[in-house]
């Protein structure tokens, strides 16, 4: 995959993520705000409908119910592996505001398709 974060990796990224299968019935839409990065503070959100992302996109999502907050490089460590979603919110390198329950418990087999497919 190309630069994350990058117009490339977007397009890449929705390809990829159109393919997954639901893995539940969670709805929620998580905004992310990475700062640091290469192009500097990156914000775009995902819309989770039925347990799958149905919506990818840059900018900020209109009255989000989760908005994860972290640098680059801790961003990074999730999406190429190094350590998991969970960890980076119980270590507080990421930033959880909004709904803790569905991001930490209802999302997490969402997150865990996301990432495995992203990091394939």
């Amino acid at each position: 995959m190309s630069t994350p974060l990058s117009d490339e990796w977007f397009s890449t990224a929705r390809s990829v993520l159109d393919g997954l299968d639901s893995v539940g019935r969670v709805e929620a839409t998580v905004q992310y705000a990475i700062a640091s990065t290469p192009e500097g503070k990156v914000t775009f959100h995902a819309v989770v409908t039925d347990g799958v992302v149905t919506a990818l996109a840059t900018g900020k999502a209109t009255d989000p119910d989760i908005v994860v907050s972290c640098n680059y490089d801790q961003f990074l460590d999730v999406l190429e592996g190094r350590k998991t979603a969970d960890v980076a919110f119980m270590d507080a390198s990421w930033k959880i505001e909004g709904d803790h329950k569905r991001w930490l418990l209802d999302l997490r087999p969402v997150r865990e398709a996301v990432l495995g497919a992203l990091q394939a």
